[in-house]
């Protein structure tokens, strides 16, 4: 290489360290600005300084500490939204400074803000309008919360929550699926029960809309059989007990179908064999009944049982409180005649006081006269 090749080569070096320290030192002065401002309560302003910071800096750590103060920022002037962007960035391009635990608890909370009912302007200039917001983000956050940390203390409550929201979206399964990793991985939390339960009643509705194989009703009744096994005491198994019922209705009903195509199919053998489960497996069913009367039909030896099991009522049972007294006739009742009054007026039943009246005898009144 010749001199002036080396030459060439010591600028280039030196230009670039000049280049990278220049960087650092513009970074730190708008981090010096954007803390003013911050320390001012013009969050917006400071917000602003703290992104050109990180976007100036070559160091990884004022990076990292630009980028926690914006996200500082952002909660200051209650982006929940940008706030979690700024936080994912945080975990993603500088994880080994950030604070894991502080800012996926933070996660969880923007997402049960979302819940709440909180949402970003759609348009800072028009965010004095309370109805132009931005969408419902809540999904989105509690499924990234829940991948980086999904055994956290706040894990339960989210899986609930996101599983209602999913829902709601029309996302079923996904929803269902939620439910199950409550009732597996969290079975001694408070949620289990609720997921119990919204997991035994959505697995049932979906088996009355149409279940080919009963797999919804066969795992809605074992949900629902594992829920009185592990909450005897509780105030929802009279509801349980009823699906219960309901249940072993869908799937005997969903039997005697298929006994009913192979009698027109002219297969006598399979139909019995159909008949005989129903009256063995659901006895306690309206199609237990109608398939000993078609097992008769089709087999002259078969007798019939006279013990008739007893049935679950289907009918939903709920307390019965006594209506309130009234507090008195209605006098007066405001319309065309008693334009005057605007709300009805009741006898409140309130006596008079005694009002002592003077008494006198015969005699008395014969001298007054």
């Amino acid at each position: 290489m010749t001199n002036c090749g080396k030459l060439t080569l010591v600028a280039l070096l030196f230009s670039g360290a000049f280049a990278l320290f220049a960087g650092d030192r513009e970074a730190t002065e708008l981090y010096r600005e954007g803390r003013q401002e911050y320390e001012s309560q013009n969050y917006r302003d400071a917000s602003k300084k703290f992104a050109e910071a990180e976007l100036y800096a070559d160091s990884a750590v004022i990076k990292s500490n630009a980028l926690r103060a914006r996200i500082a920022a952002l909660r200051m002037r209650k982006l929940p939204y940008q706030e979690f962007e700024a936080i994912e960035r945080m975990l993603t391009d500088y994880p080994e400074y950030a604070d894991f635990v502080e800012m996926v608890n933070r996660e969880y909370e923007l997402g049960k803000m979302y819940v709440d009912g909180v949402r970003e302007p759609a348009f800072w200039g028009l965010r004095w309008i309370p109805w132009l917001v931005g969408d419902d983000k809540s999904i989105e956050i509690y499924r990234k919360a829940l991948e980086r940390a999904p055994f956290s203390p706040n894990a339960p409550a989210a899986r609930l929550r996101l599983a209602y929201l999913l829902d709601q979206t029309g996302d079923v399964k996904a929803s269902l699926d939620e439910l199950r990793r409550i009732i597996k991985e969290f079975p001694d939390s408070s949620q289990c029960k609720w997921a119990y339960l919204a997991l035994g009643n959505g697995l049932f509705e979906l088996s009355r809309r149409g279940d080919g194989d009963a797999r919804y009703a066969r795992e809605s009744y074992d949900i629902f059989r594992e829920f009185q096994s592990k909450f005897p005491d509780a105030p929802e198994n009279d509801y349980v007990q009823t699906i219960l019922a309901k249940s072993r209705d869908i799937q005997s009903e969903r039997l005697l179908d298929i006994a009913e195509f192979y009698v027109k199919s002219g297969r006598k053998e399979a139909a019995e064999r159909y008949f005989a489960q129903v009256i063995k497996e659901f006895p306690d069913t309206k199609s237990a009944e109608e398939s000993e009367k078609k097992l008769v039909e089709l087999d002259k030896n078969f007798v019939p049982d006279d013990f008739v099991a007893s049935k679950d009522s289907r009918l939903q049972r709920y307390r019965a409180y006594q209506l309130p007294e009234e507090s008195g006739k209605l006098l007066i009742v405001p319309g065309r005649n008693n334009r005057k009054y605007l709300l009805p007026i009741y006898d409140l039943g309130i006596k008079p006081k005694n009002v002592p009246v003077e008494t006198a005898t015969p005699e008395e009144s014969k001298v007054k006269q």
